[in-house]
C-alpha cells in the first residue's frame, strides 16, 4: 500500500475569534484578522490584521496550520515562520509620511529577498500586497504604478524571478501603511497565464513606465498535492478592464476568467480542477460596498 504525501500545511477560516488566539501552538506558521488597520500583533510569531474590514464584521480568522514543527523568526521588519517545506513571512511598513509609495515598496521587497537569500527559502511563490488609495495621483503618478516601480527596483537589484514570477495580490487597503505577506519554497512553483487576458509582465507602456510583475497563477505541489494561487484575474478581457460600473457584469467576466485559467493549466499540467465551483478558500474584494 502506497501512503499519500499530504501537503506540508492547511489553511482553515474561524468566526468570532482573534489572531492572538494561537499564538501559544507551535504548529501555527500564522494567523491573519481582518479590520479596519494594519496592525502586527506579535513580533515572535506571525500573526496580524489586515486593513479590510469584512463586510458581515463575523471575526473571522484564517490560520495557516502546519502538520509539523514550526520555527519562528524576526528579520529586520518581518517576521517569519517556517517547517522545512514552506515560509510564510509577513512585513508591515509606515508609509504614511510618503508623498509616494515607490521608496517604501523598494525597502519591503529588498528585506523580502534578503531574508529568502539567506533562508534557503528563494523561491516566491504568492504574495499579496495592501496600500491604502491605490488609484489615487500623487504628482501625476498612480499609487499603484509607484508600487510597480518600486517593486520593479526591488527586482532589479535584489531579486530573481527567472524562475517565473509568483501569483500575486495588489488591493487597495482603508489605512495607510504598505502591507505584505508572502509564502515561499525552496524550490519553485510552475507559473499559469490565462489564455483571455494579456500576462501581466507584458502590459503596454500605457499602464506605466513598468510592468507589473506577477503570474496570473502559480501552481506549487506540496507532498502529493497540487495547490492553485490564482491572482489578478478580475474582469479584465486582453488587458482592458470591462463592465465599468456593473459589478454583477464584472463578476461573471472574473469568473469567466477563472475557468479559462483553470481549462488551460488543466490541458498543460493536468491540473486536479478544472471549473471554479471546485475552489476552495476564495476571498472576495469589494471595493464600494454600497454596491451590494
Amino acid at each position: 500500500m502506497i501512503q499519500k504525501k499530504l501537503p506540508s500545511f492547511k489553511i482553515s477560516h474561524y468566526q468570532n475569534a482573534n489572531p492572538t488566539d494561537y499564538l501559544e501552538d507551535d504548529s501555527v506558521l500564522a494567523t491573519i484578522g481582518f479590520s479596519s488597520t494594519p496592525q502586527t500583533l506579535s513580533h515572535e510569531r506571525v500573526a496580524f490584521c489586515l486593513a479590510v474590514p469584512e463586510l458581515d464584521n463575523s471575526n473571522t480568522v484564517e490560520v495557516w496550520k502546519s502538520r509539523t514543527k514550526v520555527e519562528f523568526g524576526e528579520y529586520s521588519n518581518i517576521q517569519y515562520s517556517h517547517n522545512g517545506e514552506v515560509l510564510f513571512g509577513h512585513i508591515l511598513l509606515d508609509d504614511e509620511n510618503k508623498r509616494h509609495c515607490k521608496e517604501t515598496t523598494d525597502d519591503a521587497y529588498r528585506q523580502v529577498f534578503q531574508l529568502l537569500k539567506q533562508s534557503g527559502y528563494p523561491c516566491l511563490i504568492r504574495i499579496w500586497n495592501y496600500f491604502s488609495n491605490i488609484n489615487q495621483d500623487v504628482d501625476g503618478l498612480e499609487r499603484y504604478r509607484s508600487f510597480c516601480l518600486g517593486r520593479q527596483d526591488a527586482l532589479d537589484h535584489h531579486g530573481n524571478f527567472s524562475y517565473s514570477p509568483p501569483a500575486a495580490t495588489a488591493i487597495g487597503s482603508s489605512k495607510s501603511g504598505l502591507q505584505i505577506y508572502f509564502i515561499a519554497a525552496k524550490e519553485s512553483g510552475i507559473q499559469l497565464e490565462n489564455p483571455r487576458q494579456v500576462s501581466a509582465f507584458l502590459y503596454p507602456r500605457q499602464y506605466g513606465a513598468v510592468s507589473p510583475s506577477f503570474s496570473r497563477a502559480t501552481v506549487k505541489k506540496w507532498g502529493d498535492t497540487q495547490h492553485i494561487y490564482i491572482s489578478g484575474t478580475a474582469s479584465i478581457l486582453g488587458h482592458e478592464t470591462m463592465h465599468k460600473g456593473d459589478v454583477v457584469a464584472q463578476l461573471k467576466e472574473t469568473l469567466a476568467n477563472i475557468d479559462a485559467l483553470l481549462n488551460h493549466g488543466d490541458e498543460t499540467l493536468t491540473l486536479p480542477i478544472q471549473h471554479s465551483q471546485n475552489l476552495s478558500l476564495l476571498k472576495v474584494y469589494l471595493r464600494d460596498p454600497q454596491t451590494l
